[in-house]
């Protein structure tokens, strides 16, 4: 009965390790310190509703991105939009057919999967799995209410893989939220990602660009329509 049982563990303990990321995957903190300074951001536009500057990062050929607004909505309102990864393919209307799936939760953290297509001729699609917590990247970082970063492909058994993907595992990103008046917070994100492949760096920065921007004003949005449903 022994040996029944502990060759049944053995299959669970090999499933658990062959099925989902490593719980230990060390975060990319000096990436996360670069993102998280203030200094060093250039304004690249400034025109629309929000605000968008970019940050070279030391040793990296792209530019990291943030884009920022001013808004009257409450920090958990927006957290449970971000952490709410079922659901990406419901509100993140601009990212077009991209995949979102949750694979791990914990109570510290959810690990999920996109799959993105890239809709221009003879470039891959890209997919990555990410690590997604709802607080900051560190004990004395009291501004970050999300963090997250790319985990290494392990190959995943329940990746929506493609024979034409390019996997991703070099990016991190933040959202913060600073007060700035009674009943206003400055959210912002701020990501740095390679996409890899063979594009050329400056319609990598192109793309990132558009992408923060799209994320930002979809997550705003499904953010300002729960709120207003709550009140």
């Amino acid at each position: 009965m022994r040996i029944y049982h502990f060759k049944y563990l053995c299959i669970l303990f090999f499933f658990l390790n062959s099925t989902f990321p490593s719980s230990y995957v060390p975060k990319p903190t000096n990436l996360f310190n670069l993102l998280y300074e203030e200094d060093n951001w250039e304004v690249f536009d400034s025109s629309s509703s929000n605000l968008v500057s970019t940050k070279k990062i030391p040793g990296k050929d792209l530019f990291a991105v943030m884009v920022e607004k001013e808004l009257n909505l409450p920090k958990d309102v927006v957290k449970d939009v971000i952490m709410d990864i079922k659901n990406y393919n419901r509100f993140l209307k601009s990212s077009g057919s991209m995949i979102s799936d949750e694979i791990n939760r914990t109570s510290e953290y959810i690990d999920g999967y996109q799959f993105i297509p890239i809709r221009l001729p003879f470039f891959d699609n890209r997919e990555y799995l990410f690590r997604i917590y709802p607080n900051g990247f560190k004990e004395d970082d009291s501004l970050s209410i999300v963090h997250w970063h790319l985990l290494r492909d392990q190959g995943h058994s329940l990746m929506k893989k493609s024979s034409n993907a390019t996997y991703l595992n070099n990016g991190a990103g933040l959202w913060v939220a600073k007060n700035v008046a009674k009943d206003r917070t400055s959210f912002s994100y701020r990501i740095y990602i390679d996409p890899g492949g063979s594009l050329p760096n400056f319609l990598i920065d192109l793309i990132n660009k558009t992408s923060v921007v799209n994320i930002f004003k979809d997550a705003i949005a499904e953010a300002q329509k729960r709120h207003r449903q709550k009140n």
